[in-house]
């Protein structure tokens, strides 16, 4: 009874919209050879045992060549740098294949040269690694030689000050880097105080403060076998591999991790930061905000939908900026994923001359791909990429290791791995659509731009940027809170930003939106005629999918100004009436006089605000928030004006706007109420409304037909036979029986 009372709720408040669609023809067009079949592809059988330490050990056997890799990995990288010391991790990284207590750096080199065998080791955002690929027959050698570097680092304070020296004169490269840059302030604004905002080899300062002392201290803290994992891959059988590992490892001693203190991240918000470089002769430009992270269950459909935007196997900014207007060597998107957090970017380089244009074709794409469905083509060429590249990805011991150990660290099953090409072959059209449109938030977008300002920043403002940061680059520090040294007093300017986009680049608000909402009021009957509405009487015939299956119906709906509904259906069974009040909703049916549970009057209420007449006054009055967005591509070929209102109450509905007629064309926004049992509140499907066959009655535009869509399929379908405005109605219409 709930999805029919829902269903024909509906109904009642689809009167009210418009539409003329056109459908136009497409281009004949040729595209690429489709991709081969795959062929299947196996991952090697292994194991896993955790030592009594609190070593993690997994053992992955592959005998194809005769070579092990082994990487140990330690869950501490620079986001566990103390704030004055960024850098640490990175630098004692460094000296772990330096030497130990046991050789010197020479003699532990000259140590693996003789076994044939490669090592290295490394840090990053959260985790530092060790790798050791030996022949087989080095293997226990090999191990041993790991598990030394590992326990036993000697920090000579020779080899600290000669890698401190190489970090240093890398930074100072780096400080003239338009590239680094662009990276280091695009993080810094994303992450705020998170220390994933920092920079992970730090700053001149921070790396020159660092003593031995402060790495002992580092390696002591995290450096514990229960804060390990160690991947033995290759050619060698799981007792070898474990029996090795209690030999090296067995009496490494297990301590307690200190936990890092809780930051959070930022939410998305709109900035724009100029970092003025006078002699550069490109603009970097890096556009994005705050992501999710690596273990979070939309993953994989989120990364195929960066992918479709930016990345191998589709790639939309590469097509629009370079092969349609010719102003970048390369574009790309990707989703950068860490284990608190992670963040969505797009990044790409132009002439000077273009950088306004190319932020409004980015900000453009962000935009289509979360207000428009993808097409299947592109979701199949980014699962192709993705299925035919993995294999690649565990050709080699070394990489297999390297896979394995990525899964482990962020506490995902490694069996996932296994069935990596069934979960990309699982996503779908609604998959994307649901992730772009709940994640992406192309309105709160944090923009940062290097190059020459005085050559592109009087394009901001053409392109609706009205408002903008500037900061010499002389004056960054990437350690201080707005990034500038000397705090916010030494900044030209810095206003926050407030940036609206003119020619499709980011939301108009203002007078741009109440320009096109009075020309939709006009083109719907004018604000005096729409104001003058008290009610509606409608005569349906509709189609509706239920639970029990397709429900024929003849309805009728009593809409009474401002939030006042009846709704009369026969149907096979008898006449349900269902009534909402504006506070209180029930149901007649032959059983009786049932009460609707508040939920479902919330959401009734909810409906009434998203109704075109009550949307448009409010729009118009100042009641909801008005944004006119970018214009969108239906699938019918046809662009159409898009216009988003909302309100503390109303989450964002989307209003397609038809150019030729100034009338609403669909209606888009989140289906109401808590999502479906055992979903997620992100799950709750997209409701799509679309009107057709405009007629006009009492000088209003009424849309006779319409449809719905719920979750990418076909709900509802009905047509008016009969419609009446203004006739006088009984109050008792609304008035609940006594039982």
């Amino acid at each position: 009874m709930r999805s029919l009372f829902r269903g024909v709720a509906v109904v009642a408040l689809l009167v009210l919209a418009s539409l003329s669609v056109r459908a136009q023809g497409r281009w004949p067009s040729e595209g690429a050879p489709g991709p081969l079949k795959p062929h299947p592809v196996q991952f090697p059988p292994y194991e896993t045992r955790v030592l009594p330490n609190g070593l993690q050990v997994v053992a992955v056997l592959q005998h194809e060549q005769p070579v092990v890799s082994m990487r140990l990995i330690v869950r501490a990288g620079s986001a566990r740098d103390p704030r004055d010391k960024a850098g640490l991790a990175r630098l004692l990284a460094s000296l772990l294949d330096q030497g130990t207590d046991t050789m010197s750096a020479f003699e532990m080199n000259d140590a693996v040269d003789f076994i044939g065998g490669e090592m290295s080791a490394g840090a990053g955002t959260d985790l530092s690694f060790l790798r050791m690929l030996v022949m087989k027959d080095s293997f226990s050698v090999g191990l041993r030689l790991l598990a030394d570097m590992a326990r036993r680092p000697a920090f000579a304070q020779a080899e600290i000050d000669r890698q401190r020296q190489q970090m240093l004169s890398t930074l100072q490269v780096r400080s003239d880097d338009p590239e680094y840059i662009a990276n280091s302030v695009f993080d810094r604004f994303v992450y705020g105080s998170h220390p994933y905002g920092f920079p992970n080899d730090g700053t001149s300062a921070t790396v020159s403060s660092i003593t031995r002392a402060d790495l002992v201290d580092f390696h002591v803290k995290y450096f514990v076998p229960n804060n390990a994992i160690l991947a033995v891959v290759g050619d060698v059988t799981a007792d070898e591999a474990f029996e090795d590992a209690v030999s090296a490892f067995g009496d490494w001693q297990k301590r307690d991790v200190a936990t890092a203190p809780v930051v959070n991240p930022p939410s998305p918000s709109k900035r724009v930061i100029v970092v003025n470089k006078p002699d550069a002769v490109q603009t970097e430009i890096r556009i994005g905000h705050i992501g999710v992270k690596r273990n979070s269950s939309d993953y994989m459909a989120l990364n195929l939908a960066l992918r479709i935007l930016g990345g191998e196997g589709a790639n939309r900014l590469h097509q629009v900026l370079r092969t349609e207007h010719s102003l970048t060597y390369g574009a790309q998107a990707a989703m950068n994923t860490l284990r608190d957090a992670g963040d969505f970017e797009a990044e790409t380089s132009t002439r000077t001359d273009a950088t306004g244009q190319v932020v409004s074709l980015i900000i453009d794409e962000f935009w289509r791909i979360q207000r428009e469905r993808v097409d299947e083509a592109e979701l199949a060429h980014a699962k192709a990429y993705l299925t035919g590249s993995f294999p690649l990805t565990i050709e080699t011991p070394d990489a297999i290791a390297t896979q394995v150990l990525n899964v482990l660290f962020f506490g995902l099953p490694v069996q996932e791995l296994q069935s990596f090409r069934d979960r990309v072959n699982a996503i779908t059209v609604d998959d994307i659509e649901r992730v772009a449109r709940y994640y992406l938030h192309p309105d709160r977008l944090s923009i940062v731009l290097v190059g020459n300002a005085a050559g592109f920043t009087p394009q901001l403002r053409k392109a609706g940027i009205r408002s903008f940061e500037t900061i010499d680059v002389g004056d960054l520090d990437l350690m201080a809170r707005d990034v500038r040294a000397g705090g916010a007093g030494a900044a030209r300017k810095a206003d926050r930003i407030n940036y609206s986009p003119q020619q499709g680049v980011i939301a108009q608000e203002g007078a741009a939106a109440r320009a096109l909402v009075d020309k939709v009021i006009d083109a719907k009957g004018g604000l005096d005629v729409l104001r003058g509405v008290r009610n509606i009487t409608a005569v349906t015939h509709a189609l509706t999918d239920t639970p029990d299956g397709r429900v024929d119906a003849k309805t009728t709906t009593y809409l009474a100004y401002p939030n006042r509904v009846r709704v009369e259906t026969t149907l096979s069974v008898g006449t349900i009436v269902q009534v909402y009040d504006g506070a209180r909703a029930w149901v007649k049916d032959p059983r009786g006089v049932h009460d609707v549970p508040t939920e479902m009057a919330r959401q009734l209420d909810s409906s009434f605000s998203r109704d075109v007449i009550a949307l448009l006054l409010a729009a118009r009055d100042g009641r909801v928030r008005a944004r006119l967005l970018p214009d969108v591509k239906a699938d019918d070929g046809k662009t159409y004006h898009l216009l988003e209102c909302s309100s503390t109450t109303l989450e964002p509905t989307m209003l397609y706007i038809d150019p030729a007629t100034n009338l609403v064309a669909k209606q888009t926004y989140v289906a109401d109420g808590p999502a479906p049992p055992g979903a997620r509140p992100e799950d709750r499907p997209i409701v799509e409304e679309s009107f057709s066959d405009y007629q006009p009655v009492n000088g209003i535009q009424i849309a006779f037909t319409a449809s719905v869509r719920q979750g990418g399929r076909t709900i509802l379908e009905r047509h008016v036979t009969d419609i009446r405005i203004n006739e006088p109605l009984d109050a008792r219409l609304f008035t609940r029986p006594t039982p």
